[in-house]
């Protein structure tokens, strides 16, 4: 029933719009099972491919590593960025403005064999380096990192960071956690790794260039026709990842 309702809601979506067709530059970074290079994939390339059926636009993908993309964005060459929430880049140069959520990003410690212990508050990371892409910002850490109380070792992407927690280059990491699931799965000798406690939860959105905010009535429109629908989640799914 719900295929049904959605398939109405798209052709519906196609009668009623009026406005001419746009296309929007999207930035991506290698960062699986969200956004997969290798074949041009993952949840966030079907998110948006479902987006541009129902509002008509076109979303142009680029892939770049994610200092630069957050470059492109403050000068406005890249429209459109999705799984953000808005308190990572708040300190950015040009914010953006933002989608109703869409999905959420849990983030969690990975430790490598024999030294995984028990996080019940960032405080317990105290004296600690954790492993991190370079760029991400983590607002749970941020006095800690600033007071130098706990330590950040930077990566250029989360699969470096999966390698050196292996290599034993890393004790710790912090990582989305359906990245971490979906690495494990696909990566045999990461199985002795342990899942360790959740250090932040956030409900993500598309953020998207303000010279582009008219986009955003079509978009939220698109998004909650998607979640009522049940594509969404679907969507997730089909990558092992639940909501």
């Amino acid at each position: 029933m719900k295929i049904l309702v959605y398939a109405i809601s798209l052709m519906c979506a196609a009668w009623l719009t009026k406005a001419r067709s746009e296309t929007f530059k999207v930035g991506f970074y290698n960062y699986p099972p969200m956004m997969i290079e290798s074949g041009r994939t993952g949840i966030y390339q079907e998110l948006l491919d479902e987006l541009g059926k129902i509002t008509g636009h076109r979303f142009q993908i680029e892939y770049f590593p994610y200092a630069r993309l957050a470059k492109r964005f403050d000068l406005g060459q890249v429209d459109v960025e999705p799984g953000v929430f808005p308190g990572w880049v708040k300190q950015q140069k040009v914010p953006g403005v933002f989608s109703v959520p869409f999905g959420k990003v849990i983030d969690i410690l990975v430790f490598g064999p024999g030294k995984h212990f028990k996080v019940n508050t960032p405080n317990d990371l105290t004296g600690r380096t954790i492993g991190l892409v370079r760029g991400y910002s983590y607002p749970e850490l941020r006095e800690l990192f600033d007071s130098g109380a706990v330590h950040r070792s930077d990566a250029v992407s989360e699969t470096q960071l999966m390698a050196m927690l292996a290599a034993g280059r890393m004790d710790q990491i912090l990582i989305n956690k359906a990245v971490a699931q979906y690495s494990i799965l696909q990566t045999p000798k990461y199985s002795e790794f342990v899942v360790g406690d959740v250090l932040g939860s956030y409900d993500v959105s598309i953020r998207v260039h303000p010279s582009k905010k008219a986009l955003l009535p079509k978009l939220d429109e698109a998004i909650l026709i998607m979640k009522r629908s049940g594509a969404i989640t679907r969507i997730y799914g089909k990558y092992g990842v639940s909501l």
